[in-house]
């Protein structure tokens, strides 16, 4: 979602996303694993703001919002060559090089993130910056590459990022780069709850074991199409979250308690999404989910709690 776009500065609005389907398939060569998964993006955004230099270097600063009493991240973000904003523009760079010639993309850029999509927690913030950042530097260095142009180089950066250059819901296949757009007519509430650990994608597949008969997708894709509530809640899944709740015993506890708390709740479904640790839940009506996260946030005070709902169109 670009915000007050120039020749010489750009604004993005970079959105969160949920995992309503996750399943494996199969270890690949390269070390991943062969899966499919359903992703929303949903209205949790990073704003990033990226101003031409004179200079050819990146620069990159975080700030981040406070939000009341809510706990401040444990884990650091880099702000430099180890964060993919900062891979992403490099990689454009050098690949723009080989294909335009040397005389494009000789300015650098400085970067200036507000973060408010939780680290670690599965819902993709630093693919979806990654992303932000090819849209950005493809702007500012007037390339006019296509998305699908853009799409290939993502793919060499992380499996989600494709994803997230698209937007709205989608099935993703391969690795997460084969990406088919599924149409949503309206947007769906959910509630996100965030724990105050997060927990490292790696050491999640480290643990993962391939399912011998894996769980189809169709069900959840037909719900989903049809705008069934009922439905759609009973079709979620996450193969990765039995991998995950056994990790600690904190892990363990505190996805146990969230599941009771949801349960209790108007909710039609819950789950972890992606690697995690963060859990969320999909309700009938907007109203629902803001007493959900409401009641929620008070249940559990070192845990940080989102009302969002889905973006149902694909980014500009």
């Amino acid at each position: 979602m670009l915000l007050r776009p120039s020749i010489h500065e750009i604004e993005i609005a970079s959105p969160a996303k949920i995992n309503w389907f996750l399943e494996l398939f199969s270890r690949r060569a390269d070390g991943f694993h062969e899966l499919e998964t359903v992703m929303s993006t949903v209205s949790i955004f990073d704003r990033i703001r990226f101003t031409r230099r004179t200079d050819p270097n990146f620069t990159l600063s975080i700030h981040r919002s406070e939000h009341g009493n809510l706990p401040k991240e444990k884990d650091s973000i880099p702000c430099d060559e180890r964060n993919l904003i900062i891979r992403s523009l490099l990689l454009l760079r050098e690949t723009a090089h080989e294909q335009e010639g040397a005389s494009c993309c000789k300015e650098g850029i400085t970067i200036e993130l507000d973060k408010q999509i939780p680290s670690a927690a599965g819902l993709g913030g630093a693919s979806s910056n990654a992303a932000a950042a090819l849209i950005a530097g493809n702007h500012l260095w007037k390339l006019n590459w296509n998305r699908e142009k853009l799409s290939r180089l993502a793919s060499q950066l992380g499996s989600d990022i494709p994803f997230f250059l698209y937007g709205g819901t989608a099935i993703c296949r391969g690795r997460g780069e084969k990406i088919e757009p599924i149409l949503a007519s309206s947007s769906i509430p959910i509630v996100i709850a965030k724990p105050d650990f997060g927990i490292p994608t790696a050491s999640i597949f480290k643990r993962v074991t391939i399912p011998t008969h894996p769980t189809p997708s169709n069900n959840f894709i037909d719900s989903l199409q049809r705008i069934a509530p009922q439905a759609l809640g009973a079709n979620m899944f996450n193969r990765l979250q039995e991998f995950a709740e056994p990790i600690s015993p904190e892990i363990t506890q505190t996805f146990l308690s969230l599941k009771k708390e949801f349960s209790r709740l108007n909710c039609l479904g819950h789950q972890m999404s992606g690697s995690g640790s963060s859990y969320f839940g999909v309700f009938p009506t907007s109203r629902a989910a803001r007493y959900a996260t409401q009641y929620l946030a008070a249940r559990f005070p070192d845990t940080r709690v989102f009302f969002t709902q889905t973006l149902t169109q694909i980014a500009s």
